[in-house]
């Protein structure tokens, strides 16, 4: 008989895959109760919905395995990959959108009517999964004195001093865009683009309180990220006012 501590050592618990997986599900029936509105059935989301997530998981493990190859101390590569903690968002966006672009290519399906849907649920499943990263304490910020300060003395890097809370800066900032988005739906020319430039310049701006070491300047790497992903909307956006009308589209 398997006891429960073997059971326990064997698929150990984490917070943050829970949120991942909490905000994932809700994400997909999000974004399949849109897909109707533009002509796909919403049963379509769950064949798209374990692509995505492996995907991105991935991508989000492979991502901050490399990047604390640039760190000082260096932590070991597979370190990383086997640690409960220790994902990072852009890794599993840049993985998770090849893998859903080629789904949708192979089946045949609008990628923009797909985006459009996922767009909201983007936001709204990151926002989720940043409370993991608290509840874990992984992505803290820098020492503050402000009353809201946290610490994490058992957190992956411990601290016991007060730090900011970004991953809930963060994810208040996504619930928000989430709401803003939904609201967008059937406004925008290219909601997918409205994500990435909120998306971008919220993590831009959150990273000017968080640890993550200067890579180029006074630029970390996430902020050199969120500024690519801010360029790829504004001419997302700008490319598809120009083109065909929201209307025509449909």
């Amino acid at each position: 008989m398997i006891g429960a501590a073997n059971v326990a050592a064997w698929l150990p618990f984490s917070w943050l895959g829970l949120a991942i997986l909490v905000g994932s599900l809700l994400g997909a029936w999000g974004a399949g109760r849109a897909l109707p509105r533009f002509g796909i059935d919403a049963s379509y989301i769950w064949s798209i919905y374990p692509v995505a997530l492996l995907a991105g998981v991935a991508g989000a493990k492979l991502w901050a395995a490399g990047e604390a190859l640039l760190a000082p101390g260096c932590v070991p590569f597979t370190q990383i990959l086997r640690s409960r903690s220790g994902a990072t968002f852009y890794g599993g966006l840049f993985l998770g959108t090849v893998a859903v672009v080629s789904k949708v290519a192979y089946d045949h399906k609008s990628l923009w009517a797909v985006s459009t849907a996922l767009a909201p649920t983007l936001a709204l499943s990151q926002a989720i999964g940043r409370i993991g990263c608290f509840l874990v304490g992984c992505d803290y910020g820098v020492a503050t004195s402000l009353p809201w300060g946290v610490a994490f003395p058992n957190a992956p890097q411990p601290t016991t001093g007060l730090v900011h809370p970004t991953q809930l800066y963060e994810s208040a900032w996504l619930f928000a865009c989430a709401w803003f988005l939904r609201r967008r739906m059937d406004r925008s020319p290219s909601l997918i683009a409205e994500y990435l430039l909120l998306q971008g310049g919220g993590r831009f701006l959150i990273e000017l309180v968080r640890t993550n070491p200067t890579l180029l300047g006074p630029l970390t790497l996430s902020q050199l990220v969120a500024i690519s992903c801010v360029l790829s909307g504004a001419v997302a956006l700008h490319v598809s006012r120009r083109g065909d009308s929201f209307a025509e589209r449909r």
